[in-house]
């Protein structure tokens, strides 16, 4: 019987792991050098498994007590402002965000502590109250709300695609391949679930929820939870829901994103932690959390409380214990380089979280700091937020 021989691929540089963590490490490394590139993505660019492929996600500057998010989301916004000039694509709507005022103490003391830390960075905070908040949010039903000026939407999908079609144009290659595992033979070697061995220089691995089974022990492990995203219509006129008249919004525990990309406006809870195994949680969003996102318009945003669903979607987060990403080398073995735990406010870092792969995976001196992102328990910060919007201090 003849048997087809296996295929081997080599490459310089492996990413194992799509979304927009792996398109923008790919983006990255392919504008630092010209080593062969091969992005391996399990369900292709774009898949519906994929936590960020999504029509829109927030940007925002606001991060209660915690500057250092705030100035990597200052760098962000520049690498984006560089991706947009380059593509010639709009991909991040500024549209401010507005923090409402509620009932939970613990979103009010994040609205206020990121009011602080903004206006100490001087980067334009506005506190809006009584009359002067109705007239310029007539949307928002709030005793006050403190406005992060920077605040915006990025269209998620289209941003995804976008770094990966710039990638692919520098020489990447973007193969959909269920990786099962790698190991170190004198070289790396990764293995597929088709049989095929793919050998590499330097691999970066960024799988999201399926980041555990890739880990080794010691390394910080994730939990994998299950979101649930619901896009409602307004009942009367969607045009005071569009970027140009209504912002990105936190109420007490939800959060929403104007019509963009969508005749709907996306409302989400922030705080929902629900782990599951990502090869066998339901898709399929469940009605209490349709009830629960229309209680919470009812109370801030009337106009949408019997807003007719046009979309809804569940997508999976890898949540670290304290929220903190993880951007490291493996303490073993420096050729290998991990990205992941991004704990469903990674997604407006992308170009920077890419880039800072990239100046690993190169042996280059990282342009942040990442002592805080380390792989390893024992460097990690106890846990000082709660969920994974930076809720709290």
């Amino acid at each position: 019987m003849h048997l087809e021989p296996i295929l081997q691929l080599e490459t310089d540089v492996c990413i194992v792991g799509g979304g927009v963590m792996g398109a923008a490490t790919a983006y990255a490394i392919s504008r630092m050098t010209e080593k062969k590139i091969i992005l391996l993505d399990r369900y292709g660019v774009g898949n519906e498994y994929c936590s960020s492929n999504d029509v829109n996600r927030v940007f925002r500057y606001a991060y209660g007590n915690d500057p250092y998010y705030t100035k990597m989301a200052i760098e962000s916004l520049g690498l984006w402002k560089e991706i947009e000039k380059e593509s010639r694509q709009e991909l991040l709507i500024p549209t401010g965000l507005l923090m409402l005022e509620g009932d939970d103490q613990q979103a009010n003391e994040f609205n206020e502590s990121s009011f602080g830390t903004l206006t100490k960075l001087g980067l334009g905070a506005k506190l809006y109250e009584g009359p002067e908040l109705k007239k310029r949010f007539p949307q928002f039903r709030t005793r006050r709300g403190f406005l992060d000026p920077h605040g915006g939407v990025l269209l998620a999908s289209k941003s995804l695609e976008t770094m990966a079609s710039q990638a692919r144009a520098k020489g990447a290659r973007i193969l959909e391949k269920h990786v099962t595992a790698f190991r170190d033979r004198s070289g790396l070697e990764i293995e597929t679930s088709e049989g095929q061995t793919i050998r590499t220089q330097k691999l970066v691995v960024t799988v999201g929820p399926w980041s555990n089974g890739f880990l080794k022990d010691g390394l910080t492990g994730i939990t994998p939870t299950r979101q649930q995203v619901v896009y409602l219509r307004p009942s009367g006129d969607i045009e005071k829901f569009r970027p140009t008249s209504c912002p990105v919004f936190f109420t007490d525990h939800h959060y929403g994103l104007p019509a963009a990309g969508i005749d709907g406006v996306k409302i989400s809870n922030k705080e929902l932690i629900d782990p599951v195994d990502p090869e066998t949680a339901s898709r399929l969003v469940d009605r209490e959390q349709i009830e629960q996102c229309k209680a919470a318009c009812r109370k801030f945003i009337p106009d949408l409380a019997d807003g007719e669903v046009v979309k809804s979607k569940v997508c999976f987060y890898d949540m670290t214990t304290n929220s903190d990403f993880v951007i490291d080398q493996d303490p073993e073995d420096s050729d290998v380089v991990y990205g992941y735990g991004f704990s469903g406010h990674g997604f407006k870092f992308a170009p920077l979280v890419g880039k800072l792969l990239a100046e690993l995976v190169l042996d280059r001196e990282p342009s942040f700091d990442l002592t805080r992102f380390s792989s390893r328990n024992s460097h990690r910060k106890p846990q000082v937020t709660r969920g994974h919007l930076g809720k709290g201090e």
